[in-house]
């Protein structure tokens, strides 16, 4: 066996995997802030999702979709002054890693964070009415801007076949409904 060969073909997807338990962690410390137990969690194409118990209030649950960008995104903050040190490739895809799913799940996308976030903040304003109408508005805007985008480069160019591809599995996932943090 060549275990080194394995480790370096193997690191950047743990490196990958180490940004996503930052963000996944940061959702489990805004949920224990707030004083909300956690009774699981499911693992599906999207990375981890929290199984919460009891129901929440429209401040609690923004701040535990918050949790998880913003633990990311502290994260670049610590970090970032260690890339200048040498063996700095772990590092900068850790930083690229974490910004990027950070970003990508502040979308205003029914089962991303910022999803989440913008429809505890609207229904907290107008209700759960006026909530769910922004939200499906947004996340419909969201991924058809996406796919239109993908599409576009597919043809093109040849490329972006990994967020063609993402758009798609976001839309069949927000149409199915599902539910967690």
């Amino acid at each position: 066996w060549d275990l080194i060969g394995l480790w370096e073909g193997s690191r950047p997807w743990l490196i990958v995997a180490a940004a996503a338990l930052v963000h996944e962690l940061g959702h489990i410390a805004a949920a224990r802030w707030v004083g909300v137990g956690i009774r699981g969690m499911k693992l599906d194409l999207f990375g981890a999702r929290l199984e919460l118990g009891g129901l929440l209030s429209y401040g609690r649950e923004f701040w535990i979709a918050a949790g998880g960008p913003l633990a990311g995104f502290l994260s670049v903050a610590v970090l970032y002054p260690l890339n200048t040190l040498r063996g700095r490739e772990g590092i900068e895809l850790f930083l690229g890693a974490s910004l990027v799913l950070g970003c990508v799940n502040l979308l205003p996308v029914g089962t991303l964070d910022g999803g989440r976030m913008l429809r505890s903040a609207v229904a907290w304003m107008a209700g759960d009415r006026a909530a769910e109408g922004v939200l499906r508005w947004t996340t419909g805007l969201c991924l058809g801007m996406l796919w239109l985008l993908a599409a576009y480069a597919l043809l093109r160019r040849g490329e972006l076949l990994s967020v063609f591809a993402f758009s798609l599995c976001l839309l069949f996932r927000t149409l199915g409904g599902e539910e967690g943090m």
